[in-house]
């Protein structure tokens, strides 16, 4: 567990720096993504459950040497996650205005909550990935690696998208906030391929015996 405690807290940490670059936009931004993140937790509820089933249902299947049924688990869960949030996303990004009234009445903060829940929960579907495989391979024992993928994307990825993009491609917010679900989406990619290699088929098999 401690590499997933320190791979939270780093992410926290640099997120705070994030932050500063949604605040430079000012109140009625700010208000905006805060609304944005507050819909977005609905989403994650389920997405994050499925992970932490992964880990403990890969983990069991894998101390019995059941290396087939762990990775079928996890596939399933994969499938639930992405048709659980499917769900969730489609009526959240058609009445985006009304859930972002929930929380303010201020029509500019409506306006930007709208746009960021628009613009981000469509990627959550990528973030889907990133979460289940990464549970999974906490449930095989290999949590250092998931822990090094969600530094390089959430943190070192993401800080170097928001440098770049702020001070030489365009310093708007909307290339801004994307760098959030690039950073998903970086997640996911290297997530996939090191849980799609063999190497964590052959560790959890050994460590059965």
């Amino acid at each position: 567990g401690f590499p997933a405690a320190l791979q939270m807290t780093i992410t926290a940490f640099s997120n705070i720096f994030v932050q500063s670059y949604i605040n430079f936009f000012g109140m009625e931004v700010m208000g905006g993504w805060t609304a944005y993140n507050k819909v977005g937790q609905l989403v994650l509820l389920p997405m994050q459950s499925v992970s932490l089933a992964s880990t403990t249902f890969v983990g069991q299947n894998i101390g019995q040497n059941q290396v087939k049924r762990a990775e079928k688990g996890a596939n399933v869960s994969l499938l639930i996650t992405l048709i659980s949030t499917a769900i969730l996303v489609a009526p959240i990004m058609i009445f985006a205005r009304a859930f972002v009234s929930i929380f303010n009445s201020n029509t500019a903060i409506i306006d930007y909550g709208s746009i960021f829940i628009r613009m981000m929960i469509p990627f959550y579907l990528v973030w889907c990935v990133n979460q289940v495989y990464s549970g999974a391979l906490r449930g095989v024992g290999k949590s250092i690696g998931p822990m090094i993928i969600m530094l390089v994307s959430f943190v070192a990825f993401r800080q170097a998208y928001l440098f770049v993009v702020a001070r030489f491609i365009s310093n708007t917010i909307l290339p801004i906030a994307m760098g959030f679900p690039a950073g998903w989406v970086v997640g996911s990619f290297l997530a996939a391929a090191y849980y799609r290699s063999d190497r964590w088929k052959r560790h959890g098999s050994l460590a059965a015996k």
